[in-house]
């Protein structure tokens, strides 16, 4: 691993501990690096601030994640690989998603699924305009993040994003989607 990954890592160790007993609002830059035995200056050569450290936590690790068990592949395999990686990592997503203000994970996570829908979107349909794969990353970037925050929330304790899966024939059953698009009831 490369002298700088190896930092980024003892850093985000280092956020990860201290958040194990802190809400991530109440740690300083100066907690992060005196926890880490590193200086102040070696944190801002990598992150901007301890919410781009996070993000950058959160971004390494899902897409290692992920990517290893090929989660890309399904709505389905997403979720559980998602309930799966957040499980492993319960204290340090139950802190971090807490915070919602400037450069929040909830934002970053929001915009990071919309960027893995939309792709998903123009691999199914090559000739699918730019804003209309940018909707579709959207729209299912929300229901994700409608489904994970209260989860995480109430402290992960269901099987809720497995669970979720099973709603995914009638939920996304065409007819169904069109009248609830339209706003018809029975």
């Amino acid at each position: 691993m490369p002298r700088s990954n190896q930092t980024k890592h003892l850093l985000a160790q280092s956020l990860q501990e201290l958040m194990a007993t802190t809400p991530l609002e109440k740690i300083s830059v100066n907690d992060i690096v005196d926890h880490a035995g590193v200086g102040r200056n070696t944190f801002y050569y990598h992150f901007e601030d301890k919410y781009d450290l996070v993000n950058w936590y959160f971004q390494s690790g899902i897409t290692q994640f992920l990517v290893e068990r090929s989660a890309y592949s399904s709505w389905d395999s997403l979720l559980t690989a998602l309930e799966a990686y957040f499980l492993e990592n319960k204290v340090f997503y139950c802190n971090a998603l807490a915070y919602n203000g400037q450069n929040s994970l909830q934002q970053y996570m929001f915009d990071y699924l919309c960027s893995i829908f939309a792709q998903n979107a123009r691999e199914l349909k090559a000739d699918i305009p730019a804003e209309e794969a940018a909707k579709i990353g959207q729209f299912f970037s929300g229901a994700m993040m409608g489904v994970l925050i209260p989860w995480v929330f109430s402290g992960m304790k269901s099987n809720t994003l497995a669970a979720v899966s099973d709603l995914s024939i009638p939920l996304f059953n065409h007819e169904i989607m069109q009248s609830l698009l339209r706003g018809e009831t029975q």
